[in-house]
């Protein structure tokens, strides 16, 4: 290796290690599975207990579709505590919704396809917290056909048309018609 080479690879080297060593450690994503619980009869549930701070702890939710309601709620073990959170769908700068416990829990409901993101803070280290969120079964809507068999239409079926207003037609057609030949007779007499 000739010693240009050389001393460039060195210094491509040297750079990476100096913005790698640089830059703060991400934090560590944890993914969520709800699952049965007792108490709760329709959807799934999944509580965390945990101690936030300056440092997000950041969850994963996924395999959800927009027929499942969603609910997320978060709420700080001792009364005044603040500790906030954000949904969020794409980038985790990119918050969907965002909240912080004052002096009550935040509670969001949404509906989404796929995966969404949940970033929990607070601003003074090991702030307990305990965060819940409820996936609910698919509803499913019951929708009636958009097409259907002529038999099934009811009255807009073939077989079952009143025949009244037929009679009243053909009795209309004949009085005309027997009015148009009185008028002729009249005129040619």
């Amino acid at each position: 290796m000739s010693r240009p080479l050389r001393l460039s690879f060195l210094l491509a080297l040297a750079t990476t290690f100096a913005v790698t060593a640089a830059e703060p450690p991400q934090p560590k994503v944890f993914r969520l599975a709800p699952k049965k619980m007792a108490g709760i009869e329709h959807g799934k549930a999944v509580v965390v207990k945990g101690e936030a701070g300056r440092q997000p702890h950041r969850f994963l939710i996924d395999n959800v579709t927009s027929l499942m309601p969603v609910t997320v709620l978060l709420r700080p073990v001792r009364d005044g505590d603040q500790v906030g959170i954000q949904l969020t769908k794409y980038g985790w700068n990119q918050p969907l919704r965002s909240g912080e416990t004052r002096d009550e829990p935040v509670s969001f409901k949404i509906r989404t396809e796929g995966e969404f993101q949940i970033s929990v803070d607070a601003t003074q280290d090991k702030t307990p917290y305990r965060l819940l969120v409820w996936v609910g079964d698919e509803v499913k809507p019951e929708l009636t056909p958009v097409v259907v068999k002529a038999s099934a239409y009811g009255e807009g079926a073939q077989g079952d048309r009143p025949l009244l207003p037929w009679f009243i037609a053909g009795a209309l057609v004949v009085v005309v018609g027997v009015l148009v030949i009185l008028l002729k007779r009249r005129k040619s007499s």
